[in-house]
């Protein structure tokens, strides 16, 4: 009997297992496949970084709703599906709320380096028109003395012209001489503007002022005397301003600036090498004059000169914002066809005396050949005299591109 139960039992098991797989699953909710596509689209995948558990969470939800459907309960698969579909829309909010965040901060940073940018370009313009300001005024300047200038050659080749032969002769070799002293002091200048930076500043100006410096010096020789004046007048206006546009740099204080540190300078150096030097203040800086022999110069320099260069080299390489040009000229009327390279060779010569291997780019040798005959200083006698001149100047600050 009990047997025909248990038989009984798993007939009826069997059957209802046969006719529930018999039976189709339930259709899937609308809700649930447009869940599917939601989080297969490419919009999903793209805020995935930037919501990472938002996303999560929808898929969980996603799980939960899959199951519910398979286990026949279509209406909370469908909610489910509803709830995961909310928090995708959630999910792709905070994606883009966090893009928008970091658009509004990196705008944020864009406005601030706009703002120190325009502050750095106003700043330079107002720079920039007061140097051009300062530049207007000088070459005003400038231009009236050149007027002056003009008015006196004139007046003075009227005069020329009621000389005698002899009278002429000796005014036109004086004026000659006058024109190659300028001419020289030009050069003096054009190099001091050189060392100061002026042609990485202002490279086609000093271009300029080199074919105008050049031009005079060649003049001063072999052109008419009216001629040759305002060449070498133009060449001298041109290294000028060169100069004068050097030391008009915001950060150096301008030109007021650097002539009160001449001053102070000029005290220095007058205390401690005034003798041998013979020390004064040059419109370019401090001026150091010795005159010496040649021949000796090239063996040796004599005491106490070798003294005061070495103690000179000492203190000028303890400051380094400060340049030197060491310029070397003759003052024997017969110094001969070589003088101008045995003036470079001692200026070189006096250079090397100065300076140390580690100071070598701040300072230039000049020789200039023969300017003018000039008496020498403490009683020298003339014959084969030279003129040792070491200039001292402190930097100028190029300005920023």
């Amino acid at each position: 009997m009990n047997r025909k139960r248990r038989l009984a039992r798993t007939a009826l098991l069997l059957a209802a297992s046969a006719f529930l797989l018999a039976c189709p699953p339930p259709p899937r909710p609308q809700q649930l496949d447009d869940l599917q596509l939601m989080l297969a689209s490419g919009v999903v995948a793209d805020v995935t970084p930037r919501a990472p558990d938002a996303v999560a969470a929808a898929r969980a939800t996603q799980a939960e709703a899959e199951a519910a459907w398979e286990d026949g309960d279509l209406e909370l698969s469908s909610r489910l599906s509803l709830l995961a579909q909310v928090q995708v829309r959630l999910a792709v909010a905070l994606a883009r709320q966090d893009l928008a965040r970091e658009r509004r901060e990196e705008a944020e940073r864009t406005v601030a380096d706009s703002e120190a940018a325009y502050a750095e370009i106003e700043a330079r313009r107002q720079v920039l028109e007061t140097r051009l300001s300062s530049l207007w005024a000088y070459r005003r300047i400038q231009e009236e003395v050149a007027r002056e200038r003009a008015q006196a050659v004139e007046e003075e080749a009227l005069r020329a012209e009621r000389l005698t032969d002899a009278e002429r002769a000796t005014w036109e070799k004086n004026w000659r001489a006058q024109a190659r002293t300028d001419a020289a002091e030009a050069r003096r200048t054009l190099e001091v503007a050189r060392m100061l930076g002026v042609a990485d500043a202002y490279p086609e100006a000093e271009r300029m002022a080199t074919e105008a410096v050049e031009t005079a010096l060649d003049a001063a020789d072999v052109s008419p005397w009216r001629i040759e004046r305002p060449l070498v007048d133009y060449a001298v206006a041109q290294a000028d301003e060169l100069r004068f546009r050097m030391l008009t740099m915001e950060s150096d204080g301008g030109a007021e600036a650097m002539a009160e540190r001449v001053r102070t300078l000029a005290e220095t150096y007058r205390s401690g090498f005034d003798p041998p030097f013979h020390v004064a203040i040059d419109p370019r800086g401090i001026l150091l004059t010795l005159d010496a022999k040649s021949a000796e110069l090239q063996i040796a320099f004599p005491e106490p000169a070798r003294t005061a260069l070495r103690d000179l080299r000492t203190k000028w390489t303890e400051d380094p914002s400060l340049l030197c040009l060491v310029v070397a000229r003759s003052i024997d009327p017969e110094c001969g066809e070589n003088c101008l390279s045995q003036t470079s060779d001692l200026a070189r010569l006096a250079a090397a005396e100065i300076s140390p291997d580690d100071a070598s780019d701040r300072i230039r040798s000049l020789g200039l050949g023969l300017v003018k005959p000039e008496e020498p200083l403490d009683g020298l006698s003339q014959t084969g005299a030279v003129r040792l001149e070491f200039l001292f100047f402190p930097r100028a600050t190029p300005p920023a591109p």
